[in-house]
């Protein structure tokens, strides 16, 4: 098969200006995402060259080697750069919404098995190309090509079905509890996104509802073509090793320009139209990845509001009595509530004074301590009503 040089020559000329873009959007501080897609960019280029190379170097093993190794490869840096996105999704809705422990499991199971796959298929690639010089069957070279392959295949099937299910608790399982309908209709889904922010996390609601931006309103559907796009090539690729280096598909270029010059420049240039850093205004807002199912400032909020509860406490305090025996007083307190608009300082004043009683005067209630806790308790309750001190003595 010779290459098409007008079609090949296009493609060279589209990817340089996509790579010129990508790199331009470096701008917008989405650092993880830019270095896989300018990998994945670069490689494009080289696949094209060696391309372009073959159609006048019909037989020189180079140039073929060249494009079969960068093209196939290149998808890999793609779905690198998409599998991270899923996390920081996460991140702005909530930990919640993790099936996962927490949206750092995602970044580490699909980029590690991403490596994994890259790795396979250039040694496979490698081994390939080694036993075609030398003259020998590059079979060994080819299934170590198709296990690569394989696992980016498997990791993809998996990696979707995981986005989808994201996609369905946040987009449609949250309009079916707003509605409370059972299935998805029309009018359900034509509910609009800042009647949900009740189900979302409140830290990125700027980014959804200030106002509705279209890049970030239109991103999960970009995505989910990108991937889709991705995975058609991959499964393009795979069935044509396994048809074999003398296969049908292998030696009809239609079939490479559907499935896979048209697949991974539309996936790209859809993230590139709907980038990361322009969707999540990455000049403005940090998303780090975190790790647990519950978000962190819900964490930092439950230890506020912790410390600013007195719970049922009972102290044994010795009361001295006239006749020389000894009682034992139970000074009970509760408190229902928290605090809201008051300094947390008074609310904890009471208990500060019994735990100061206690440490310092071996068990004595003395009269005055004791009316000072009472006046201390009035002055609570007319402070905020929705606390209430008890003393049982």
């Amino acid at each position: 098969m010779v290459p098409n040089i007008g079609f090949n020559l296009a493609m060279l000329v589209i990817w340089g200006i996509i790579l010129a873009v990508n790199c331009v959007q470096v701008y917008w501080r989405q650092w993880w995402f830019s270095i896989a897609f300018i990998c994945a960019d670069i490689l494009e280029i080289l696949g094209y060259v060696g391309r372009v190379i073959g159609h006048y170097n019909l037989y020189s093993l180079d140039p073929y080697i060249l494009q079969m190794v960068c093209l196939t490869l290149a998808p890999i840096f793609t779905m690198g750069g998409l599998y991270y996105q899923l996390a920081k999704l996460i991140e702005i809705y909530g930990h919640k919404y993790s099936l996962l422990p927490s949206p750092m499991a995602y970044s580490y199971i699909f980029i590690f098995c991403d490596i994994v796959s890259l790795a396979v298929q250039a040694a496979g690639g490698g081994v390939a190309a080694t036993d075609v010089a030398d003259s020998k069957s590059s079979h060994q070279g080819t299934q170590i090509f198709i296990g690569g392959l394989s696992l980016q295949v498997a990791t993809m099937v998996i990696f979707m079905v995981l986005w989808f299910y994201f996609t369905w608790i946040v987009y449609i399982d949250t309009r079916l509890k707003y509605t409370g309908k059972k299935f998805p209709t029309w009018s359900v889904l034509k509910v609009p996104n800042i009647q949900l922010e009740q189900y979302y996390r409140e830290k990125y609601a700027h980014l959804r509802v200030n106002p509705e931006r279209f890049l970030f309103k239109y991103f999960p559907l970009a995505f989910s073509a990108a991937v889709i796009f991705v995975f058609i090539r991959c499964c393009y690729r795979l069935a044509e090793l396994v048809d074999g280096w003398s296969g049908y598909i292998i030696t009809h270029e239609n079939y490479f320009i559907i499935l896979d010059a048209l697949m991974v420049s539309m996936a790209t240039v859809l993230m590139s139209i709907f980038h990361p850093g322009l969707a999540f205004d990455g000049l403005h807002t940090s998303i780090p990845i975190t790790k647990g199912h519950v978000d962190p400032e819900t964490l930092m909020n439950v230890d506020l509001e912790s410390s600013a509860y007195k719970y049922d406490e009972d102290i044994q305090v010795q009361s001295g009595c006239n006749d020389g025996d000894v009682d034992i007083q139970t000074i009970h307190t509760q408190t229902v509530g928290k605090y809201n608009d008051f300094d947390k300082r008074d609310e904890l004043e009471v208990v500060d004074e019994v735990n100061s009683f206690k440490s310092s005067s071996n068990g004595t209630l003395d009269t005055e301590v004791e009316h000072q806790i009472d006046d201390d308790k009035e002055e609570k309750v007319d402070l905020k009503p929705s606390t209430s001190i008890e003393y049982a003595v």
